[in-house]
């Protein structure tokens, strides 16, 4: 599941298209967060990794807030960051995946 929400929030950041900078950081931001919540099996590496990329999301109190207080500049400038370190993390959770051993099914 918290795999899921990461590689749904790297389309979301790459691929919607409809959606202004700000509804992709804050929508993005919120996918982000709920992966960190049911993160049961990830790694410390990959949740500092994870919490590292939408603690700037934070700065204001919340995401709704700190989104709505940017101006277009920082949005996009965040923006590009932000999707930069969601891919990131949807690799690196996709590589520690596949080096983790397989479960036999009885």
């Amino acid at each position: 599941m918290p795999r899921h929400l990461v590689e749904q929030a790297t389309n979301f950041l790459k691929n919607n298209s409809a959606a202004t900078p700000k509804e992709k950081l804050a929508i993005g931001g919120k996918l982000l967060w709920s992966a960190t919540v049911v993160s049961k099996d990830w790694t410390p590496e990959l949740l500092n990794q994870a919490v590292a990329a939408y603690k700037f999301l934070l700065m204001n109190g919340n995401v709704k807030k700190t989104v709505a207080q940017m101006d277009e500049k920082a949005v996009s400038r965040f923006l590009k960051q932000f999707t930069k370190d969601v891919t990131q993390l949807a690799t690196d959770i996709e590589q520690a995946r596949s080096q983790q051993p397989q479960r036999r099914k009885s």
